[in-house]
C-alpha cells in the first residue's frame, strides 16, 4: 500500500505538470505570430490534454480520484511569465529553448515517476509511450531549430 501512495503521488504531481504545460502552451496560440509556431502550441496542448485525461484514468484504475488541480504552482507563473515575455519581444530563438527547457523538464519527471518501484506494468507502458513522445518531438525540435542541448 506504501507504494501505492508513493505512486499515486507522483501520478498527481504529474498530472499538474501536464495541465500546467498545456495552459501555457494553450496561451501561447495567441500570443505567437508565426503559424508553425501557433500549430506547434495548438498540437502540444492537445497532447497534453490527453496525456492529463490518461493519467486521470490510470489514478481511478488505482483506486483514487486525481486530485483536483486548484492552485497552480509558482513555477507555473514563474514559465507563463517568461514565455509571455519572450513573445513580446517576438524572440523565437529563445522561446524555442524555452520550450526544449520545459520539454526537458517534463521528461525528467516522467522518469522520475518511472523509476517508483512495483509500478504496475500498464501504468509503465502508457508513461512511456506519452514520455517518448515529448522525446520525439524534442528531436524535432533540435533538427528544425537547431536547439542546442
Amino acid at each position: 500500500m506504501r507504494y501505492v501512495n508513493r505512486i499515486l503521488g507522483k501520478l498527481n504531481d504529474l498530472l499538474l505538470v501536464n495541465f500546467e504545460v498545456e495552459k501555457v502552451y494553450s496561451e501561447m496560440i495567441d500570443d505567437v505570430n508565426d503559424d508553425t509556431l501557433r500549430d506547434f502550441f495548438r498540437e502540444r496542448a492537445i497532447e497534453r490534454n490527453e496525456f492529463s485525461k490518461r493519467i486521470n484514468l490510470e489514478i481511478e484504475a488505482l483506486g483514487q480520484t486525481p486530485e483536483r488541480i486548484g492552485a497552480l504552482s509558482k513555477n507555473f507563473y514563474r514559465l507563463k511569465s517568461k514565455f509571455k515575455n519572450l513573445t513580446i519581444v517576438d524572440n523565437e530563438n529563445d522561446l524555442i529553448d524555452e520550450v526544449f527547457n520545459l520539454k526537458q523538464d517534463s521528461i525528467n519527471k516522467y522518469n522520475e515517476v518511472l523509476m517508483q518501484p512495483h509500478l504496475p506494468l500498464k501504468l509503465c507502458k502508457i508513461l512511456v509511450k506519452q514520455r517518448d513522445s515529448i522525446q520525439a518531438t524534442l528531436r524535432v525540435l533540435k533538427r528544425e531549430y537547431a536547439v542546442v542541448a
